[in-house]
Formats: structure tokens, sequence, C-alpha cells
């Protein structure tokens, strides 16, 4: 409980701090494939100058693990992190690709909380919460003063998931620019 608290706050401070710049906000939703079935993404992006931000985003999946057996599962996780330009267009500056990573914290229901399948066949994986780390790759372009088309594609670490360690994410969506 102590490293959550000491995460948040890390994450606070870093969010008041860049508030005293005047570079942009921008919210986006992103929606695709999640390892064995879809994920949708919302986030928040902090711009701390021209070149990187903070993200904070909120990620789902819905899916079913494919193997002897079906076992449906959800995954709903918070992530804090940070990206940095890597590629912009010289001239009119219309697309950018970005690379980050940060943090992991969230919950995985396997089986609606259930150890009995449909068939009778028990399971041993149960539902928890999750921790780990992802790195990301952002494609954004722009569409207009204050939107843009955004691809992205993330892969997931939880340390202590009973679905799986590595989680794959790619999506299609839309960022808008608050201010």
């Amino acid at each position: 409980m102590k490293n959550y608290t000491l995460y948040l706050l890390l994450l606070t401070g870093l969010f008041t701090y860049s508030q005293g710049n005047r570079y942009a906000s921008s919210i986006g939703i992103s929606g695709g494939y999640a390892e064995d079935g879809i994920g949708f993404m919302a986030t928040y992006n902090h711009h701390t100058n021209r070149n990187q931000y903070a993200q904070l985003s909120i990620f789902g999946a819905i899916a079913e693990d494919q193997g002897e057996y079906n076992i449906p599962y959800r995954l709903f996780t918070v992530q804090p992190g940070y990206f940095l330009k890597v590629l912009e267009q010289r001239t009119f500056k219309r697309y950018g690709l970005y690379v980050g990573g940060g943090g992991v914290f969230g919950y995985e229901v396997i089986n609606n909380g259930s150890t009995v399948l449909d068939n009778g066949a028990l399971i041993d994986a149960k539902s928890q919460f999750l921790y780990g780390l992802y790195v990301g790759i952002e494609g954004e372009y722009t569409l207009g003063d204050s939107i843009s088309l955004l691809l992205k594609a993330n892969e997931y670490y939880h340390i202590n998931s009973d679905v799986g360690s590595l989680y794959p994410y790619v999506g299609i969506g839309i960022r808008y620019f608050l201010f």
C-alpha cells in the first residue's frame, strides 16, 4: 500500500510541476486488439514541452483465453507514463512518432470471479490486483487545429498475472487538444 501511495504522490507532483508550463493538454480514446479479445483506452496527456508529455491512461480489455478450455477474463488498469517524440515531419508537423513507458496498476477478473467453468472444470487462476510495467509507441497524424488521428501500440509486463505476464494492445483512435 505504501508503494501505491508513493507512486500517486510522484505522479501528482509531476502533473503539478508541469502545469506551470504553458503547453497543451490533450485527451484521447482508442480501441483495438488486446490479446485474445478487444481493448479500449482513454488517455490524458500533459505536454511538458513540444517534444514530450506525461500520460495517464485507463485501459480495459474483454477477452477469452484460448487454450484447452476457453476462459473469459477482463482487465482494468491505470497507467502513468511518460512519452518522448522521436520523429516529426519537418515542414508542416502533420505527423509525429512518440515512444514511452511507465507503470501499470489494475485488476484482472478471471471467469467472472468463479473457479468453476461452465463444463464443471476447475481453474486454479484467481481474480487479483495487477502491477507491472509497459512500453509503448504512439503515432499521431494531425487532422485539424485541435484533433489528431492516433495509432497506439503497448506491450505490458504484468508481474503477477495468472493470464500471462506479457500482454499486447494495438489500437486506433482520436486525440483532442484541450488548450
